[in-house]
């Protein structure tokens, strides 16, 4: 069995149920979300949010990479939560993509983009 069908069976084994939403598509399908904790705090600008404080809680997606995301744009609905995808980048092995990964934000709320661009 191959890498990818292996990752692929697997998450949709044991990953929850999801919808994504993008370009007026609603796309069933399974994939992992949960909290970026504290000891993630090097992914996610590596600051402690103070209680009492302005909301900066973060989400990890791992879903199939059938299911491409795009920043700013989609939209992952998952236990009855909705989440902006502000992040996301296709893992590949060789020159097969083997899962989609994607840093989430709570929907709806404003929020400055906390990560450095890419530009020079």
């Amino acid at each position: 069995m191959s890498l990818f069908n292996c990752v692929d069976r697997e998450i949709g084994r044991f990953g929850s149920q999801v919808q994504i939403v993008q370009d007026g598509r609603r796309i069933e399908t399974r994939a992992f979300v949960e909290p970026l904790r504290y000891r993630n705090k090097i992914y996610i600008g590596g600051e402690y949010r103070m209680l009492g404080m302005q909301r900066r809680e973060k989400y990890l997606y791992v879903g199939k990479s059938a299911h491409r995301l795009t920043e700013n744009k989609s939209v992952i609905e998952s236990h009855g939560e909705k989440y902006l995808v502000k992040r996301c980048e296709t893992y590949y092995v060789k020159d097969t993509p083997v899962y989609e990964w994607a840093i989430l934000v709570p929907y709806g709320e404003d929020r400055k983009d906390e990560y450095e661009t890419d530009a020079v």
